[in-house]
């Protein structure tokens, strides 16, 4: 074969191959096209240790809790928003049918052993509050995650009187999938374990859960 028709042959097989992998662009390209626009979503809230354990801090022996009682009195129901990355301004709405107070008292209950904060009758009861919950999605080709829970916590004796109570918050961030519920609870979740966590290292609460209720 002359060098020519060699030179011909190669020109037609590089142009095919090229042909080829500008199709295959195009195909993950638009697979992984960026939204217009977003529908809302309802989360479900099932809770699920993500702190660490180094990430929880000793505290005295003495600690002990009773009783968690846990109160939902958020004004804002929603519990957060979703907007496209590069039109912030096209939102959806996420929202959650779950039981927010009893998703809360049972992560304050697990976040309690975890510390080693003992269950006594002759303890306080701490009773959690719950007055904000804010998720933002920043939605692209995946999505970022933020969750922020503001609590009201306080220490009550078996009179029922306030032994000590302030505001504690907690956040997380994450990253994945769009729109996936399991998203959404591990960002949750982290960012109540964090609240609760900075619950535990707060000197005020360290000193009365071992006198409030006695």
């Amino acid at each position: 074969m002359n060098v020519r028709l060699t030179r011909g042959f190669t020109r037609f097989y590089v142009r095919r191959a090229c042909v080829r992998l500008s199709a295959l662009f195009l195909i993950v390209g638009g697979c992984t096209t960026i939204p217009t626009s977003l529908g809302p979503i309802a989360v479900s809230l099932q809770y699920k240790t993500m702190a660490n354990p180094g990430e929880f801090p000793t505290l005295p022996q003495c600690a002990s809790i009773s009783n968690v009682q846990a109160v939902d009195a958020r004004s804002e129901k929603t519990i957060g928003k979703r907007y496209v990355e590069t039109n912030p301004s096209v939102t959806a709405a996420v929202s959650t049918s779950s039981d927010v107070a009893a998703w809360v008292r049972t992560g304050a209950t697990e976040t309690l052993r975890r510390a080693g904060i003992a269950h006594s009758t002759n303890g306080p009861v701490l009773r959690l509050t719950v007055r904000q919950i804010v998720t933002t999605e920043d939605v692209a080709r995946r999505s970022g995650y933020e969750g922020r829970i503001l609590i009201r916590a306080e220490l009550r004796g078996r009179g029922g009187n306030s032994c000590w109570q302030d505001k504690v918050e907690g956040s997380s961030e994450n990253y994945g999938y769009s729109g996936t519920a399991e998203n959404y609870q591990e960002t949750l979740n982290h960012a109540l374990d964090r609240a609760m966590i900075r619950l535990f290292n707060d000197p005020g609460f360290q000193r009365n859960v071992c006198s409030c209720g006695r």
